[in-house]
């Protein structure tokens, strides 16, 4: 009769037996003090008690070079991402590395299958622009070793090296242009609020409102597709407003849409300001006015903050951001006075 050897248990075994997260159990089993002593200790006994032992193995192949490393992106219909992801392949290849691209159609079961896959197949390092609901299985990688460098979104944690941009200068930038125009009210298209990079630019809009004098202005929900933004637009046009404000570069896409559909001259009957350098909006006869968050040096800054976690590099900041920068253009000044 043959005998099935006992499984050996894993990491996600010890997790569930001390019923915690995975990424908890590793970082407690790593004596990570972001983890309190006595769960530490508590996991360790766990640990011990099963026999679970750290695959040497995985570790001593995670330590070899692959000289290759992956890129996890939402969309790459998405202009923004497509520069993204270029910046950063050009970068790579310039230091001898290769990039294996990932495109998870912002959902998060195909983020997590994504990081696994590139994990399996030992790549050196990941840039990723992350899902929140994905936060555990990140940290989880991070703490077992793999050098990841979040970017464009955050996840909760503040442990794993992210690079955002501060929409703070470009967009209270554009609030007072267009307060001191009186293009209102402002119709803002918002990301969703289920992203860091959502939640931050509405609540930096608010403000900006609030520094310019302005009361509560009309606020879209929306999402990063062009057809929220042709939807958003169509609602806050509805709603009385004279200038469209959007919170992404495919939103802004939408705006222009629904403008051109309902014969509105974009710069004379509303003004216009969008998110990201497009070709599109430069070829516009009234060209419209953007927040640039520079997105060449986001992924210079998010390539080189990798680079130096593959060497092993001690980061001196988990938190690094970008300015963003108002590019003044004929959608929005002084034309609607």
């Amino acid at each position: 009769m043959d005998i099935e050897p006992a499984r050996r248990p894993t990491l996600k075994d010890v997790a569930e037996a001390a019923g915690v997260a995975v990424s908890t159990a590793s970082r407690a089993l790593a004596d990570n003090p972001a983890v309190a002593a006595r769960t530490r200790a508590r996991i360790h006994d766990i640990a011990a008690g099963m026999g679970y032992r750290p695959n040497e193995q995985a570790r001593a192949l995670r330590r070899a070079r692959t000289n290759t490393i992956g890129v996890i992106v939402p969309s790459l219909v998405n202009h923004y991402f497509a520069t993204l992801v270029t910046g950063i392949q050009e970068g790579a290849a310039a230091a001898g590395l290769t990039t294996v691209i990932a495109n998870t159609r912002e959902d998060a079961d195909s983020l997590a299958a994504s990081l696994q896959v590139l994990a399996d197949q030992r790549v050196d390092g990941v840039i990723c622009v992350p899902h929140e609901d994905c936060a555990d299985q990140i940290l989880a990688l991070h703490d077992a070793g793999l050098p990841i460098v979040l970017i464009d979104r955050e996840i909760p944690s503040g442990q794993v090296p992210t690079v955002v941009s501060d929409p703070e200068r470009g967009m209270h930038d554009a609030v007072r242009l267009l307060a001191e125009t009186r293009a209102l009210p402002i119709g803002y298209l918002s990301g969703p609020t289920t992203t860091s990079t959502g939640r931050q630019r509405l609540e930096t809009f608010r403000t900006a409102c609030t520094a310019a004098g302005l009361p509560e202005q009309p606020v879209y929900l929306g999402g990063y597709e062009q057809e929220r933004g042709r939807a958003g637009a169509a609602d806050l046009l509805d709603r009385g407003v004279t200038a469209l404000f959007a919170g992404d570069s495919m939103m802004t896409i939408g705006v222009i849409e629904e403008c051109h559909r309902r014969g509105l001259l974009i710069g004379e009957d509303v003004a216009v300001i969008g998110f990201d350098r497009h070709p599109v909006f430069e070829l516009q006869p009234r060209p419209i006015t953007v927040i640039d968050q520079d997105v060449d040096a986001m992924a210079a800054l998010a390539l080189q903050t990798l680079l130096a976690g593959i060497d092993g590099q001690p980061t001196t900041s988990t938190r690094m951001h970008t300015p963003t920068t108002l590019i003044t253009r004929q959608s929005t000044p002084g034309a609607l006075r």
